[in-house]
């Protein structure tokens, strides 16, 4: 019998410890510059490699109002956390499949990346 995936949210609907340091090195791996935040160019990225295409102009201007980002427009660490967070609570399932993109397995394990040559993390010390 196959066992249930991890949590991704607490009771209190806070993020478990581990998806949180999964997002944090989801993040790093598109963060090109290391400021931080994405630029546009680097959402983009994000989203093509997620999602097969680049968000649109109106998904863009949404991230931007709904989201914490820079004066300049760029997405924070704690923006893609906050993006994260309303999609996990909304549709835990397209979080799983993100997870399952990205190489992550049912514990949030590494276990294969298809970008993994172009931008390798390590993954997380055991806890």
């Amino acid at each position: 019998m196959a066992k249930d995936p991890v949590q991704l949210l607490d009771d209190e609907d806070n993020f478990a410890p581990r998806f949180e340091q999964v997002l944090e090195e989801i993040f790093k791996r598109f963060d090109k510059n290391n400021k931080g935040s994405w630029t546009r160019d680097e959402i983009n990225e994000f989203a093509s490699q997620t999602n097969g295409k680049p968000f649109d102009k109106d998904t863009l201007e949404e991230i931007e109002t709904f989201f914490e980002v820079t004066e300049e427009g760029n997405l924070t660490t704690n923006g893609f956390m906050q993006m994260y967070h309303l999609q996990t609570q909304n549709d835990p399932e397209e979080t799983w499949k993100d997870l399952k993109t990205y190489g992550y397995d049912d514990n949030l394990d590494l276990v294969s990346s298809r970008t993994e040559d172009e931008n390798p993390i390590s993954p997380a010390p055991e806890k």
